[in-house]
């Protein structure tokens, strides 16, 4: 174009003026989501295998945690029963990775972590809430993190209740968490809520009855039934709301995740909508 103007511009007398060259345009539009690897796991504390047993020792148990999480591509994982020697391992492994609170509330707070990878997410808060756990007061922690792919931010809680027949417990914690969710989605912003609740169809009942929230691996309760996720359930769970779409729902048993915890690794692709195009 710019070769014949001159000639043209020569032809005629007149003086060639410059024409700028357009990039053509792109056929491929921007993406309107992003999608992430979520999961939660129950690391099985380093308490209990201490002694002769079928697993190794919670450092070594640690690295196979470590391992796995980058192996699977994870990059938001909710932690539970994590012990110092355990954090110590995983701080050192999952060098690309944040952890938080990490030691920052105390010894009293090292059981539940929550692990995100630095080039998917930023931290812009965190904040706790203490519930009863074995007749202990405990702060669950939250976060908040800015996904950069979308530039989204979205809250994460970790919770861990009580075991085995200490329903009361579990009663309190499940229902001061439920009051989380709603002061948290009462903000607008997207909610991830992970973590082991101890119970299977009434754990799962509450959370969805009582909150906007849906779980990864599917049911729905109505103002007269509940119908849980199809069996086997867990007592770990993922449940989440907001600009955000679960799928992709794995609780996985594998050699690696059996030697690591007598827990299950369960996981989901997170979508999360973006800014662009809104």
């Amino acid at each position: 174009m710019g070769a014949l103007v001159g000639l043209l511009a020569l032809v005629l007398g007149v003086p060639a003026v410059a024409v700028p060259t357009l990039p053509a345009p792109s056929d491929t539009p921007r993406a309107r989501y992003a999608s992430f690897q979520v999961a939660t796991f129950n690391i099985l504390g380093s308490q209990h295998t201490v002694g002769p047993g079928g697993r190794p020792p919670g450092k070594k148990r640690a690295r196979i945690v470590s391992e796995l999480i980058e192996r699977k591509s994870l990059d938001l994982v909710g932690l539970q029963e994590v012990q110092a020697d355990q954090l110590l391992v995983l701080k050192h492994e999952l060098d690309h990775y944040r952890i938080w609170p990490a030691y920052q509330l105390g010894k009293g707070s090292l059981r539940l972590q929550v692990v995100w990878r630095e080039r998917a997410f930023d931290l812009l808060d965190t904040g706790t809430l203490v519930t009863k756990f074995d007749h202990q007061n405990r702060p669950i922690p939250w976060v908040l993190l800015r996904h950069r792919a979308t530039g989204r931010a979205l809250y994460v809680i970790d919770v861990h209740n009580s075991p085995r027949n200490q329903e009361l417990e579990r009663d309190r914690a499940t229902g001061r968490i439920i009051e989380l969710v709603h002061r948290l989605r009462s903000t607008g912003r997207t909610v991830l809520l992970l973590g082991d609740l101890n119970e299977h169809r009434e754990g799962f009942c509450k959370v969805v009855g009582r909150t906007d929230l849906r779980a990864a691996n599917g049911g729905w309760v109505s103002a007269r039934r509940c119908a849980p996720p199809e069996r086997p359930l867990r007592v770990d769970w993922i449940f989440g709301r907001g600009l955000l779409e679960l799928s992709d729902y794995e609780s996985e048993d594998g050699k690696a995740v059996r030697r690591a915890s007598d827990h299950h690794l369960v996981r989901a692709t997170a979508r999360l909508r973006s800014r662009v195009g809104r």
